[in-house]
């Protein structure tokens, strides 16, 4: 897999992300607080999906490193699964578990876009490409997340600390 390649499966992945976070949009637009919250994080995606397709669009032949190619597939594997769960997913909780599971991995991708070549660079730094939304991701998994993300989300804090 080049760096073009990998780009072009990342935008998928985004695209498909978007896809789950609409079907959670629309499952829980009656949720107080977090109604909208995947409605808008769809978007996000969205539009991180074209960033990174256009920046295909300028890259080069340039192999991608095993690593990278590993959390893209690991990213896959992730996609693939909520996929399948989400028309199942009922309760709130699960649906914030499956966000943060998603954004956790996302953004593990988002870090490697630096070893990609100049096109890729700079999306590395640009702020379109950041998760805004990822501060009201918090605040709902403070408020309606089980223990255990509860948990997982104050350690992560911990560690960026």
């Amino acid at each position: 897999m080049n760096a073009k390649q990998l780009l072009e499966e990342m935008a998928s992945l985004e695209s498909r992300i978007a896809t789950i976070y609409e079907c959670f949009a629309t499952r829980f637009q009656h949720a107080a607080d977090v109604g909208d919250l995947w409605a808008s994080m769809g978007r996000e995606e969205l539009q991180h999906a074209d960033l990174l397709s256009r920046a295909a669009g300028r890259a080069g032949e340039a192999a991608v490193p095993a690593e990278t190619r590993e959390h893209v597939a690991r990213l896959e594997r992730m996609v693939t699964r909520y996929e399948q769960e989400q028309p199942g997913i009922e309760r709130l909780q699960e649906a914030l578990q499956a966000t943060a599971d998603l954004e956790e991995a996302e953004g593990e991708l988002h870090i490697a876009l630096r070893e990609l070549g100049d096109a890729a660079r700079a999306l590395a730094s640009d702020p379109a490409m950041q998760h805004q939304l990822r501060g009201l991701l918090d605040r709902a998994i403070e408020l309606y997340g089980t223990a255990e993300l509860q948990q997982r989300l104050a350690w992560e804090r911990f560690r960026g600390s």
